[in-house]
C-alpha cells in the first residue's frame, strides 16, 4: 500500500472562523451575564439569576472551545503522527458535560428552591429591560453564528452542512445561541406568570424549565461529540466524490472501496483499494498511484492522510467480505452501486 500523510497546522480557514465565531459569542456572553447577575440580585428572580449562570457556562464553555480549536491545530510528531485535530471533539465533549453539571445543575437546584421556599419578586422594570437587551445580544450573536458557520454550503440546509462537516464546535455555537434565546423566553414567561398571579413560584418552575433545555442541549452535544471520537467517515456525498475522481485516471479500472475517518472537522484519512489496468509495470503501477494522489489532495484538501492499495476485486472482496459490512454509495453515471467499508 501506498500513502503518504500532509503535516497540516492551523489556522486553516475553517479554523479561523470558528475562532472567531467563538470569540464573538464569549464577548457577548460576558456582558448578558454580567446585567443578568444584577437584574437578578436586584429582583431576586430565580429564573433570572438561572439565565444569569446561563450565560457564564456559555461564556466558560467557549473559553474551552478557543483552547480546543488551537489546540487541534498544532504540528504532528512522532507520538501523534496525524496531528491533534481530535482535541475539537475532546473538548467539545467536555462543554457539554460542564453544560449539564454546572448549567443544568445550577438552575434545577435554584428553581426547586423557589419552589419550596417562595420569595417575592420585584423590580420587574430592570428584569424586562434586561431581557430585551438579551434578546438583542443573543440574536446578533446567533445571527452571526449562522452566517460565519454557513460559508460555503452552497445550496445545502445549515443542519445539512454542520453534518457533512462534522463540526461540533459550530454545532456548540449554535445550540448553545438557540438555548439562549429559548432561555430568555422561559424566563420572560415565568415572570410574568409571577407578576399576574402574584405567585413566585412560577419563577421557579421557569428554572427548572431552563434546567430543562440545558440538559436536552447537554445530552445532543455529547451524543454528537462521542459519535465523533469513536470515527465517522466521511459524508457520503464526499465519498462518491473521492470515488469518481480516482476515476478520472486513465489508469484506473475500478475502485473496489473507500475506508475514511474524519481526524477533525477539515482533515480525513482515506484509504482506497484500486484496480489498475493489468499491462502496467511496477513503475507504471507506482506513478498511477501517484497521479491518483496528486489529483486527489488538489480536488480534496480536507484529506490529511491518503493511502491507496492496488488490488483486484476479487482479492478485495475476499479480504474485506469476511467480518465487515460494506455500505454502497452510487457514483453519478453508474448503474450498479460502489461499495465501501465504513469505519
Amino acid at each position: 500500500m501506498h500513502g503518504n500523510v500532509t503535516n497540516l497546522s492551523w489556522p486553516t480557514t475553517a479554523t479561523r472562523s470558528g475562532l472567531g465565531t467563538v470569540a464573538i459569542s464569549l464577548l457577548a456572553d460576558l456582558v448578558l451575564a454580567s446585567i443578568k447577575f444584577v437584574a437578578a440580585y436586584a429582583s431576586g428572580s430565580t429564573a433570572m439569576s438561572s439565565e444569569g449562570v446561563h450565560s457564564l457556562v456559555d461564556a466558560g464553555t467557549e473559553i474551552i472551545l478557543l483552547y480546543g480549536l488551537i489546540a487541534s491545530g498544532r504540528k504532528a510528531n512522532p507520538e501523534h503522527q496525524l496531528g491533534y485535530g481530535r482535541e475539537v471533539y475532546f473538548w467539545n465533549f467536555v462543554v457539554a458535560v460542564l453544560i449539564f453539571a454546572f448549567g443544568a445543575g445550577i438552575a434545577l437546584l435554584d428553581g426547586l428552591h423557589q419552589i419550596a421556599q417562595p420569595k417575592p419578586i420585584s423590580g420587574e422594570t430592570i428584569n424586562y429591560i434586561v431581557l430585551a437587551c438579551s434578546a438583542i445580544l443573543d440574536g446578533v450573536a446567533l445571527w452571526a453564528a449562522v452566517r460565519r458557520t454557513g460559508v460555503g454550503r452552497g445550496h445545502d440546509s445549515l443542519l445539512q452542512f454542520l453534518r457533512r462537516r462534522r463540526d461540533p464546535t459550530a454545532s456548540t455555537i449554535l445550540f448553545g445561541g438557540v438555548a439562549s434565546v429559548a432561555g430568555i423566553l422561559v424566563t420572560s414567561g415565568g415572570l410574568l406568570a409571577s407578576w399576574w398571579t402574584g405567585d413566585p413560584r412560577f419563577d421557579g418552575l421557569a428554572s427548572l424549565a431552563i434546567a430543562g433545555i440545558l440538559a436536552v442541549t447537554a445530552f445532543k452535544l455529547a451524543a454528537q461529540s462521542k459519535s465523533l471520537l469513536i470515527g465517522v467517515p466521511a459524508d457520503p456525498s464526499v465519498v462518491a466524490e473521492i470515488i469518481e475522481d480516482t476515476k478520472r485516471n486513465p489508469t484506473v479500472q475500478a475502485v473496489n472501496g473507500v475506508i475514511s475517518a474524519h481526524l477533525a472537522p477539515e482533515q480525513l484519512i482515506v484509504a482506497l483499494s484500486v484496480w489498475f489496468t493489468e499491462e502496467l509495470s511496477k513503475a507504471g503501477v507506482e506513478q498511477a498511484i501517484a497521479n491518483v494522489e496528486d489529483d486527489l489532495r488538489r480536488r480534496h484538501p480536507q484529506i490529511l492522510a491518503l493511502f491507496i492499495k492496488p488490488q483486484s476485486p476479487e482479492r478485495y472482496r475476499d479480504l474485506r467480505g469476511h467480518g465487515m459490512r460494506l455500505s454502497h454509495v452510487r457514483v453519478p453515471g453508474e448503474r450498479a452501486a460502489t461499495p465501501y467499508a465504513s469505519v
